[in-house]
């Protein structure tokens, strides 16, 4: 008997359909993608083979369920012993660590480049924010951004001039593109154990909407489906907030959405996943 290896592929949890993975890039067929996501413990066995005499702590939800586990791990590091630490943002805020004197951020254009139009900002605090782990004490520290993109000039900003240089450039990107904190934003999130349901209830609030209200949408979620729910959102701007909660009162009256549909009306989004 002989076993046919499929190619690699992207499967769709929803209806099963196949998406051969390509080698080359379909906006200019350059070859060598590069996987961007590693997760931190990737980042750890990774860790794990280039320093196997250095003790490893990695800090995240996974490893850190409980209080007790995170105040046993912090125990650890305030020992001052060598050790590398791996972990999500939570390693940056709020905590003192006097001798970490290298702090590493992996992946920094995973927060510039993504389609959550509020996650450079966000990465940028978070660079500071680690940033500031390093040399807390008396001795120095230094810190490394990992970046396929050194040339990106939000980052370029932040390095040469600061947070408030950074700010500076993309609220520049903000007004361009009309979005918030230049005109208020709501999101109208929606989600069903079949995408088809989710976004047709979107469809159906849209045709709601009216001016001076304008809608962008239904699309897929960028996290498109959770826990075996398809998640569709439809984005609301208007010119001003008065505008936008005017415009929106008209969604009380919508109570007939399907049963398995459901949807949240979602102002000033923390973010747009």
């Amino acid at each position: 008997m002989t076993l046919h290896r499929q190619p690699p592929a992207l499967i769709c949890h929803h209806c099963g359909h196949r998406q051969p993975l390509t080698d080359s890039c379909p906006q200019c067929q350059h070859i060598g993608l590069i996987a961007v996501g590693v997760g931190t413990q990737r980042t750890e066995a990774g860790l794990a083979r280039q320093f196997p005499d250095v003790p490893l702590l990695r800090i995240d939800r996974d490893t850190t369920r409980s209080q007790r586990r995170l105040e046993e791990h912090f125990a650890t590091i305030r020992t001052g012993r060598p050790a590398i630490l791996v972990g999500t943002q939570m390693l940056a805020k709020g905590h003192h660590f006097p001798d970490v004197t290298l702090v590493a951020v992996i992946n920094a254009d995973g927060g510039f480049m993504s389609p959550d139009f509020r996650a450079p900002e966000r990465t940028a605090q978070l660079i500071v924010q680690v940033a500031g782990r390093a040399g807390r004490a008396q001795r120095p520290g230094e810190v490394y951004i990992q970046t396929y993109q050194p040339e990106n000039p939000l980052l370029q900003a932040l390095l040469k001039e600061g947070y408030p240089g950074f700010a500076e450039r993309e609220l520049e990107v903000r007004a361009k593109a009309e979005l918030p904190p230049y005109r208020p934003m709501a999101l109208i999130r929606a989600e069903a154990s079949q995408a088809s349901a989710a976004q047709q209830w979107l469809a159906v609030v849209k045709t709601h909407l009216r001016p001076p209200l304008e809608a962008l949408g239904p699309a897929p979620a960028i996290i498109a489906r959770v826990a075996d729910r398809s998640r569709y959102q439809l984005m609301v701007t208007a010119a001003n907030r008065p505008h936008l909660h005017r415009g929106l009162k008209v969604l009380k009256t919508l109570t007939h959405a399907p049963r398995d549909v459901r949807w949240v009306v979602d102002i000033d989004p923390y973010d747009t996943f």
